[in-house]
C-alpha cells in the first residue's frame, strides 16, 4: 500500500485554490488511471483521510463520484475497490472515440487554417525525426500533440474535452501500444494520411483511415487486459 498512497500524496497539492473535494477527486482519480492502484484494492477512507490529515468527508465524496464514473465500485460487506476496466468497457469507449474523432476531423475540414496545416506538418516532421532517435518517450508526447492540433482545428471545444476524458482511462495501455516500434511507424504513417484526408476534406477516406487506426490500438488494449 505504501508505494500507491505515495503516489496519491504526491498527486494531491492542497495548496490550489479549488475546494479540497475537487483536489481530492482529481488526485485520485489520476492515480487510479494511471494504474498505481491495483484493481480490486480497497480504499480505505480512514486511511487516506490520515495521510493527507484531513477528515474523511472529501475522500468519501470522491468516491462517490468515481463510483459514478465506474472506476471504483462499492461491495457489500467489504467497502469501496478499484474496478477492473472490463473488455466491454473498452470496446464501448473505442466505438464512442470512433464517432468522436471522426466528428472532430471533418470539422477541422471545414475550419483548419494553412498556418495550422503547416503547425501538424512540422509536428508530424518532428515525430518521425525523435522516432528514429528512439526517443520513445518524446514520441507518445508527439502523438498526443497532433490529436490535439486536429481538436483544436475543428473549433469544437467541447469535443476535444471530451474525447481527452475518454483517453484517460486507457491511457496506460495506449502508450504501451505506442512503445511497440512497428506500431510507432505505421501510427506515424496513419497521422499523415488522416491529415492530408482533412486536407482533401474527404470524409469517407477520413472515417475509415480513423477506423482503421483505432481498431490496430483496441486489439492491443484488449491483448493487454488479456495478460
Amino acid at each position: 500500500m505504501s508505494e500507491y498512497m505515495d503516489e496519491f500524496v504526491k498527486n494531491t497539492d492542497l495548496s490550489q485554490n479549488k475546494p479540497m473535494r475537487d483536489v481530492i477527486y482529481e488526485s485520485l482519480r489520476s492515480t487510479i488511471i494511471k494504474g498505481k492502484i491495483p484493481v480490486g484494492e480497497r480504499i480505505i477512507e480512514k486511511e487516506y483521510a490520515d495521510r493527507l490529515n484531513i477528515s474523511r468527508t472529501p475522500i468519501r465524496e470522491a468516491l462517490k463520484r468515481l463510483e459514478l464514473e465506474e472506476l471504483v465500485e462499492y461491495i457489500p460487506k467489504f467497502g469501496v475497490v478499484v474496478k477492473r476496466i472490463s473488455k466491454k468497457d473498452v470496446i464501448e469507449i473505442y466505438k464512442i472515440r470512433h464517432s468522436l474523432e471522426v466528428l472532430a476531423a471533418v470539422n477541422a475540414m471545414e475550419n483548419i487554417t494553412s498556418s495550422e496545416i503547416q503547425e501538424i506538418k512540422d509536428l508530424l516532421n518532428l515525430t518521425e525525426q525523435k522516432n528514429n532517435e528512439g526517443r520513445v518517450e518524446e514520441v507518445i508526447v508527439l502523438f498526443g500533440e497532433f490529436n490535439f492540433k486536429i481538436y483544436k482545428a475543428s473549433k469544437m471545444n467541447r469535443l476535444a474535452s471530451m474525447i481527452s476524458k475518454l483517453n484517460e482511462y486507457l491511457q496506460r495501455f495506449r502508450d504501451i501500444s505506442i512503445k511497440d516500434n512497428k506500431r510507432r511507424k505505421s501510427g506515424l504513417i496513419e497521422h499523415k494520411q488522416i491529415l492530408q484526408a482533412i486536407i482533401d476534406k474527404d470524409k469517407a477516406r477520413v472515417d475509415k483511415l480513423i477506423q482503421r487506426h483505432l481498431d490496430y490500438s483496441l486489439n492491443i488494449v484488449l491483448e493487454e487486459i488479456d495478460e
